[in-house]
Protein backbone atom coordinates (compact mmCIF):
# COMPACT_ATOMS: atom_id res chain seq x y z
CA UNK A 1 0.00 0.00 0.00
CA UNK A 2 3.03 2.28 0.10
CA UNK A 3 2.39 3.40 -3.48
CA UNK A 4 -1.27 4.04 -2.68
CA UNK A 5 -0.32 6.12 0.37
CA UNK A 6 2.22 8.11 -1.63
CA UNK A 7 -0.25 8.72 -4.44
CA UNK A 8 -3.01 9.80 -2.04
CA UNK A 9 -0.65 12.13 -0.20
CA UNK A 10 0.58 13.71 -3.44
CA UNK A 11 -3.01 14.07 -4.66
CA UNK A 12 -4.16 15.80 -1.47
CA UNK A 13 -1.05 18.03 -1.36
CA UNK A 14 -1.69 19.17 -4.93
CA UNK A 15 -5.38 19.83 -4.29
CA UNK A 16 -4.64 21.72 -1.07
CA UNK A 17 -2.05 23.80 -2.89
CA UNK A 18 -4.52 24.71 -5.65
CA UNK A 19 -7.24 25.55 -3.10
CA UNK A 20 -4.83 27.79 -1.20
CA UNK A 21 -3.74 29.47 -4.44
CA UNK A 22 -7.39 30.23 -5.17
CA UNK A 23 -8.16 31.64 -1.72
CA UNK A 24 -4.78 33.23 -1.00
CA UNK A 25 -5.24 36.47 -2.92
CA UNK A 26 -8.97 36.85 -2.32
CA UNK A 27 -9.87 40.15 -0.63
CA UNK A 28 -12.15 39.91 2.41
CA UNK A 29 -14.93 41.91 0.72
CA UNK A 30 -15.00 39.59 -2.32
CA UNK A 31 -14.79 36.50 -0.09
CA UNK A 32 -17.82 37.70 1.89
CA UNK A 33 -20.02 38.57 -1.08
CA UNK A 34 -22.98 36.37 -1.92
CA UNK A 35 -24.00 37.09 -5.48
CA UNK A 36 -27.53 38.46 -5.77
CA UNK A 37 -30.02 35.97 -7.13
CA UNK A 38 -27.57 33.08 -6.90
CA UNK A 39 -28.01 29.77 -5.15
CA UNK A 40 -24.31 29.53 -4.24
CA UNK A 41 -22.73 30.64 -0.98
CA UNK A 42 -19.97 33.16 -0.50
CA UNK A 43 -16.35 32.24 -1.11
CA UNK A 44 -15.58 32.26 2.60
CA UNK A 45 -18.52 29.97 3.38
CA UNK A 46 -17.43 27.51 0.66
CA UNK A 47 -13.83 27.58 1.89
CA UNK A 48 -14.89 27.06 5.52
CA UNK A 49 -17.19 24.20 4.50
CA UNK A 50 -14.36 22.55 2.56
CA UNK A 51 -11.93 22.67 5.48
CA UNK A 52 -14.51 21.73 8.10
CA UNK A 53 -15.55 18.82 5.87
CA UNK A 54 -12.05 17.42 5.55
CA UNK A 55 -11.40 17.81 9.27
CA UNK A 56 -14.67 16.21 10.33
CA UNK A 57 -14.62 13.40 7.80
CA UNK A 58 -10.97 12.44 8.10
CA UNK A 59 -10.25 13.10 11.76
CA UNK A 60 -13.69 12.61 13.25
CA UNK A 61 -15.23 9.87 11.11
CA UNK A 62 -12.28 7.94 9.66
CA UNK A 63 -9.82 8.25 12.55
CA UNK A 64 -12.35 8.40 15.37
CA UNK A 65 -10.55 11.36 16.92
CA UNK A 66 -11.49 14.89 17.85
CA UNK A 67 -11.35 17.09 14.77
CA UNK A 68 -8.36 19.46 14.67
CA UNK A 69 -10.84 22.32 15.12
CA UNK A 70 -11.46 21.23 18.70
CA UNK A 71 -8.24 19.37 19.53
CA UNK A 72 -6.10 22.32 18.43
CA UNK A 73 -8.14 25.02 20.16
CA UNK A 74 -9.28 26.53 16.87
CA UNK A 75 -12.94 26.66 17.90
CA UNK A 76 -12.09 29.25 20.57
CA UNK A 77 -9.82 31.24 18.24
CA UNK A 78 -12.19 31.26 15.25
CA UNK A 79 -15.49 31.30 17.10
CA UNK A 80 -17.69 29.48 14.60
CA UNK A 81 -19.80 26.45 15.30
CA UNK A 82 -18.41 23.56 13.25
CA UNK A 83 -21.32 22.49 11.04
CA UNK A 84 -22.28 18.86 10.69
CA UNK A 85 -23.32 17.59 7.29
CA UNK A 86 -24.13 19.47 4.12
CA UNK A 87 -23.63 23.20 3.66
CA UNK A 88 -26.80 25.22 3.99
CA UNK A 89 -27.42 27.34 0.86
CA UNK A 90 -27.60 30.58 2.83
CA UNK A 91 -24.87 29.89 5.38
CA UNK A 92 -23.54 33.36 6.09
CA UNK A 93 -20.49 33.51 8.31
CA UNK A 94 -18.06 36.13 9.46
CA UNK A 95 -14.58 34.79 8.98
CA UNK A 96 -11.01 36.05 9.24
CA UNK A 97 -9.56 34.26 6.21
CA UNK A 98 -5.96 34.61 7.39
CA UNK A 99 -6.74 32.96 10.73
CA UNK A 100 -8.90 30.31 9.10
CA UNK A 101 -6.10 29.50 6.65
CA UNK A 102 -3.85 28.77 9.65
CA UNK A 103 -6.43 26.26 10.87
CA UNK A 104 -6.65 24.83 7.32
CA UNK A 105 -2.89 24.29 7.38
CA UNK A 106 -3.27 22.20 10.54
CA UNK A 107 -6.06 20.16 8.91
CA UNK A 108 -3.82 19.51 5.92
CA UNK A 109 -1.00 18.43 8.23
CA UNK A 110 -3.35 15.98 9.97
CA UNK A 111 -4.34 14.56 6.58
CA UNK A 112 -0.69 14.07 5.59
CA UNK A 113 0.12 12.56 8.99
CA UNK A 114 -2.72 10.07 8.55
CA UNK A 115 -1.56 9.14 5.06
CA UNK A 116 2.05 8.80 6.26
CA UNK A 117 1.19 6.53 9.18
CA UNK A 118 -1.88 4.60 8.00
CA UNK A 119 -1.42 0.86 7.95
CA UNK A 120 -2.73 -1.38 5.20
CA UNK A 121 -5.56 -2.32 7.57
CA UNK A 122 -6.36 1.39 8.14
CA UNK A 123 -6.62 1.96 4.39
CA UNK A 124 -8.85 -1.10 3.95
CA UNK A 125 -11.18 -0.14 6.83
CA UNK A 126 -14.69 0.50 5.52
CA UNK A 127 -15.88 4.09 5.89
CA UNK A 128 -19.62 4.69 5.96
CA UNK A 129 -20.31 8.41 5.92
CA UNK A 130 -24.01 7.93 5.28
CA UNK A 131 -24.10 10.10 2.15
CA UNK A 132 -22.13 7.76 -0.12
CA UNK A 133 -21.87 3.97 -0.38
CA UNK A 134 -19.54 2.43 2.21
CA UNK A 135 -16.01 2.13 0.83
CA UNK A 136 -12.43 1.43 1.96
CA UNK A 137 -10.64 4.41 3.53
CA UNK A 138 -8.21 4.61 0.59
CA UNK A 139 -11.15 5.03 -1.78
CA UNK A 140 -12.83 7.50 0.56
CA UNK A 141 -9.74 9.73 0.49
CA UNK A 142 -9.36 9.44 -3.29
CA UNK A 143 -13.01 9.75 -4.23
CA UNK A 144 -14.69 11.80 -1.51
CA UNK A 145 -12.09 13.99 0.22
CA UNK A 146 -10.16 14.78 -2.96
CA UNK A 147 -13.33 15.38 -4.98
CA UNK A 148 -14.66 17.67 -2.25
CA UNK A 149 -11.56 19.89 -2.26
CA UNK A 150 -11.37 19.98 -6.07
CA UNK A 151 -15.04 20.78 -6.56
CA UNK A 152 -15.15 23.60 -4.04
CA UNK A 153 -11.87 25.04 -5.28
CA UNK A 154 -13.52 25.31 -8.69
CA UNK A 155 -16.50 27.11 -7.19
CA UNK A 156 -14.19 29.55 -5.41
CA UNK A 157 -12.24 30.25 -8.60
CA UNK A 158 -15.44 30.78 -10.58
CA UNK A 159 -16.85 33.14 -7.93
CA UNK A 160 -13.63 35.14 -8.01
CA UNK A 161 -13.86 35.33 -11.79
CA UNK A 162 -17.42 36.66 -11.86
CA UNK A 163 -16.34 39.34 -9.39
CA UNK A 164 -13.60 40.56 -11.71
CA UNK A 165 -10.66 38.77 -10.07
CA UNK A 166 -8.35 36.19 -11.58
CA UNK A 167 -10.02 32.92 -10.67
CA UNK A 168 -6.85 30.94 -10.27
CA UNK A 169 -3.32 31.94 -11.04
CA UNK A 170 -0.81 29.11 -10.82
CA UNK A 171 2.87 29.83 -11.14
CA UNK A 172 5.55 27.29 -11.81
Amino acid sequence: MADVKTTLREQMQTLHSILEAAIGDCPQDKAAKKLPGSAINSIRAIYAHTIFGEDGLLNGLMRGQKPVYFAGGWADKIGLEMPQGAMEPNWDISLDLDLFRQYASEVYKATYDYLDTATDADLEKIVDAGFAPPMPARSFVANILAWHVATHQGEISALKGVQGLDGLVLTH
